[in-house]
């Protein structure tokens, strides 16, 4: 036996049912608040949405430049999932903290804040407590990718001003490797 869309009562079979049976209402008036609920439940999405964008649009440049900073590094401990610590290669076995570490820091070259060349997950212990290991660090870069490479890495220009545009277009794009890493793991 069928149920009424909007209140959930059992609808009598009869041979002769009318429309709104038909429809899967028990009456008219179910019917019609089914309808209303619909209506309203439509504008409150429509609210929802536009008060979603109206706190994307009075958001400070420097909130974006922070989100998609958390989505590059998502992206990057994604990205070197498995692989051991870039400074001191500590496996990584889910035993401790992963962190995204910058060669050249943010405050030092901004330039390179977003460059996934420049990021490499590392342990905890690294990042925090020995400020990157950046001796270590830069062996294991030469190792990886060539003198020349760290060598451009180094010669970057230290600032770069980001515009908003780019970073919403950034953090898109960012959105979409981690949800496509994230499927693969």
């Amino acid at each position: 036996m069928r149920k009424c869309r909007y209140c959930r009562v059992e609808i009598p079979k009869a041979k002769d049912s009318t429309g709104y049976q038909r429809a899967g209402y028990c009456d008219v008036n179910c019917m019609a608040d089914y309808g209303h609920a619909k209506a309203l439940a439509k504008i409150e999405k429509a609210k929802r949405v536009e008060l979603r964008q109206a706190k994307e649009r009075i958001k400070p440049k420097s909130e974006h430049a922070r989100e998609l900073q958390t989505l590059v590094n998502k992206y990057v401990r994604l990205r070197d999932k498995g692989k051991p610590c870039i400074s001191c290669d500590k496996l990584d076995d889910g035993s401790h903290q992963r962190h995204a570490s910058h060669y050249r820091s943010v405050g030092a070259c901004s330039s390179l804040r977003f460059n996934t060349l420049n990021i490499h997950a590392s342990c905890a212990q690294c990042n925090s407590h020995k400020s990157g290991n950046i001796l270590e660090y830069r062996i294991r870069l030469i190792r990886m990718f060539g003198e020349a490479f760290v060598d451009r890495l180094e010669c970057a220009p230290k600032s770069q001003a980001y515009s908003l545009n780019w970073i919403g277009r950034a953090k898109t794009i960012f959105r979409k490797r981690c949800k496509t890493l994230e499927r693969r793991i």
